[in-house]
C-alpha cells in the first residue's frame, strides 16, 4: 500500500502487537534465512515487515569462573544455581554467550542450551 507521504517511505519502529505480527514477523524472517529471538519491535517499510528489534527483552547470564581454583563439578553446581536464580526471577529463556575458548563450550549443548549460529557478541556503553 503506496502513500503520497514521502515519510513513508522511511522504515518505521513499532512495538510488536499481536500475535498475527508475530506469525508475520517470524515467516518475513525466515523468508530472508534469519531467526527471531526475543521480539518486542517490528520495523516495517511501505507497511510490510522489514525487520525487528529485541529491546532490553533478552535475559542474558555472563559467567567467569577461575579455571585452576573452582573444579568442574562446582562449576556445574555454580551455574544450576544461577539458573535457578533466574528461574526464581521469572525468566523462561536465559541466554549465555561462551566464547570457544571456554572450557564449558564443549559442554553447553549438553546443559541443555542451544547454539544461536556463530555471532559475536559486541557491548556499546551508552
Amino acid at each position: 500500500m503506496e502513500s503520497s507521504n514521502p515519510m513513508y517511505l522511511w522504515p518505521e519502529v513499532r512495538p510488536l502487537a499481536t500475535a498475527a505480527e508475530l506469525a508475520e514477523l517470524q515467516a518475513a524472517a525466515e523468508k530472508d534465512k534469519h531467526v527471531v529471538l526475543f521480539p518486542t519491535h517490528v520495523v516495517r517499510k511501505a507497511g510490510e515487515i522489514v525487520g525487528y528489534g529485541s529491546i532490553c527483552a533478552a535475559p542474558v547470564m555472563f559467567v567467569w569462573l577461575d579455571t585452576q581454583r573452582v573444579k568442574s563439578r562446582e562449576s556445574m553446581m555454580l551455574l544450576a544455581v544461577a539458573e535457578n536464580l533466574a528461574r526464581a526471577k521469572g525468566v523462561a529463556t536465559l541466554l549465555m554467550p561462551c566464547a570457544e575458548s571456554s572450557p564449558f563450550s564443549p559442554l553447553m549443548t549438553s546443559m541443555g542450551y542451544n547454539e544461536i549460529g556463530k555471532t559475536v557478541m559486541y557491548a556499546k556503553k551508552l
